[in-house]
């Protein structure tokens, strides 16, 4: 084969490939939507019907949204399109969905020093999209509760702040690599930006940012004048959100409380960390070489871990003590390490002994099917905090 039949097999394979994840982000959105739909119409548990619930309210200036970011879009886009709150809050959280997911792929094409391995940065969007923590029916029958997961579908701001967190540690970590001013904006202007969808990101971010960048040794001026933009700006929104959201003498706090929440979720907060974490830390510890040199992964890391001293150690007094809402940093801080040990795993496959790659595959596999098993039960209206009687194909 000559170089010209080369370059048509290779053109016409990025064609197809096209073609491919045109169709997958069109269904993504279909299905994304109608799910919302459902969520809206009550035939899933979830927020969503409570978000929509408090749109007139914050434009009619009755309550305050700390984050307001899901409620403002969907309320100016149904609007727009003259369509009910519900059908622009599908609509919305669909695109959002489906963003995240071009995003993956994105990413995932980026950090890939193959060329032209489209299949590849299908299979991790589609793993990294939707896949579920290990689950042990005969330990604890709830997927979701305790461990967490990295794929949450029921709470919209979360969905919402996804996207702004995974481009926020890509152009983070490409601006100090890099040094450039169209990274120092992105990453500023998007990290920023997350605040307002959801501030648990910036909460773990902030100590994440400070840590990495002590260890890493970055005192350049460029650098320190990054740090200090995203700082000063992120405590101002923070300080903000904090006295409007607690200062009005309504019952609510924020208390130490260790292992409090957490412990009322799960029989053990070790083992469910564990579940949560096992995939990505033997990915990372079985490829520990070129981890070290993977920025994304060891920021991620840092995310992970004051995710972890966040939700272990407080709470929200009052009446949404058992809300679980520092457990939201979690659920972000576990899509995060998912998405880039799972590049990882797929760009080191045939590095890795054959004996250590299967392994990793089958854990992977697994939990792929707990995070599928976990969505279509959510569409045949099991709630998301519900405990399973049987597990087909595995237990029961």
């Amino acid at each position: 084969m000559d170089n010209l039949d080369r370059e048509i097999v290779a053109r016409n394979n990025r064609e197809f490939w096209k073609i491919i994840n045109t169709l997958s982000l069109l269904m993504i959105f279909i299905i994304a939507y109608f799910f919302i739909l459902m969520q809206v119409s009550g035939l899933i548990a979830a927020d969503t019907a409570f978000h929509i619930a408090y749109m007139d309210k914050f434009f009619n200036h009755e309550i305050y949204i700390p984050h307001p970011l899901w409620h403002v879009c969907t309320y100016y886009l149904s609007h727009f399109l003259k369509v009910d709150y519900g059908i622009a809050a599908s609509i919305f959280t669909a695109f959002i969905i489906t963003l995240y997911a071009m995003i993956i792929y994105k990413i995932a094409k980026r950090l890939d020093d193959s060329q032209e391995n489209e299949a590849k940065w299908y299979l991790i969007t589609f793993v990294a999209l939707t896949i579920g923590p290990f689950f042990w029916l005969n330990y604890y029958a709830k997927i979701y509760m305790g461990p967490g997961s990295p794929s949450v579908w029921h709470n919209v701001t979360l969905l919402t702040v996804k996207p702004l967190a995974l481009l926020s540690v890509f152009y983070t970590i490409r601006f100090f690599a890099f040094t450039q001013y169209r990274y120092f904006f992105w990453a500023a202007a998007i990290t920023l930006l997350s605040i307002f969808a959801k501030p648990s990101y910036i909460i773990i971010f902030l100590p994440a940012l400070v840590v990495y960048m002590l260890f890493k040794k970055y005192f350049d001026k460029r650098q320190l004048w990054f740090a200090s933009t995203i700082i000063l700006f992120s405590l101002a929104a923070l300080v903000y959100q904090y006295t409007h959201e607690f200062g009005k003498g309504n019952g609510s706090s924020i208390i130490f409380d260790f292992l409090g929440v957490w412990s009322i979720y799960t029989p053990s907060v070790t083992a469910s960390v564990l579940m949560a974490l096992g995939l990505p830390l033997l990915i990372t510890l079985f490829n520990i070489r070129s981890i070290a040199q993977n920025e994304y992964i060891k920021f991620t890391w840092l995310l992970v871990f004051f995710a972890f001293i966040l939700f272990a150690c407080f709470a929200e007094g009052g009446e949404r003590y058992m809300d679980g809402n520092f457990s939201w940093s979690w659920h972000l801080s576990l899509s995060l390490i998912y998405v880039f040990t799972t590049i990882e795993y797929f760009k080191q496959y045939y590095v890795m002994p054959p004996g250590v790659r299967y392994t990793l595959l089958g854990i992977m596999l697994y939990q792929l099917y707990v995070g599928w098993y976990f969505l279509v039960e959510m569409i045949n209206g099991v709630a998301y905090n519900s405990s399973y009687d049987s597990f087909p194909f595995f237990f029961g």
